[in-house]
């Protein structure tokens, strides 16, 4: 059985997880303060759908935070939340997608990120298309590293920008000699071409990050 009570299992999860009650609380459609009272027992008969989200935040079932049980899942490797992005990015061409804020959190084992694992500027999205199919399969899951500036982007990285509110995910060239930012496809299908802006008219172009992480469906 696990020991303690409920608010303590709740504050240990979360500080596990790196996130605070602010962020917590977000997610689970609470106040930061509400948050306060059932980690310190001030509230100890928490909804039963708060009981479910919370669960879900921090990758436990509802029996292991009321304290009936420790199920295998808790015991599995160590893992951490993450925002995630319920809409593809198109791998080829440009689609509209939700903004990157007040999105909701999925948790993934530690070792899948490796040296970014717990990075709070890294976000989740499923990519769909095939224009990076090479490399990146139509639906595969990609971690992107937010927050980046363009001098720590190198030719060849993939990244995910915006134009005008629209995403997509290619490989990064700054052609110099040319004055272009280039988006460059790597695909089986030739019919896919490359995404190029001067430096000239790139005012609404926006990086959003640096893909640092894809998982491969073979």
């Amino acid at each position: 059985m696990p020991t303690g009570s409920i608010g303590e299992r709740l504050k240990a999860l979360r500080l596990k997880a790196g996130l605070t009650q602010e962020e917590v609380g977000q997610h689970a459609h609470i106040s930061k303060q509400t948050l306060y009272k059932y980690e310190n027992g001030i509230v100890t008969n928490i909804p039963s759908d708060k009981i479910e989200l919370l669960a879900t935040i921090y990758n436990v079932t509802p029996p292991y935070l009321m304290g009936w049980d420790e199920p295998a899942k808790h015991k599995s490797l160590p893992s951490s939340a993450y925002r995630y992005v319920p809409a593809s990015v198109a791998a080829g061409s440009l689609t509209t997608i939700e903004g990157l804020t007040d999105l909701p959190l999925v948790t993934v084992p530690d070792c899948m990120l490796g040296r970014y694992a717990r990075n709070k500027n890294i976000i989740l999205m499923p990519v769909s298309g095939e224009s990076m199919n090479n490399i990146i399969h139509n639906g595969a899951i990609i971690a992107v590293l937010t927050q980046v500036e363009l001098p720590q982007i190198k030719n060849g990285d993939i990244v995910v920008v915006s134009n005008n509110g629209d995403y997509t995910v290619k490989r990064f060239f700054n052609d110099k000699e040319h004055q272009e930012f280039i988006f460059r496809p790597d695909s089986s299908d030739m019919s896919y071409r490359d995404i190029v802006f001067s430096y000239d008219n790139c005012e609404d172009l926006q990086l959003v990050g640096k893909v640092v992480m894809y998982n491969v469906m073979l």
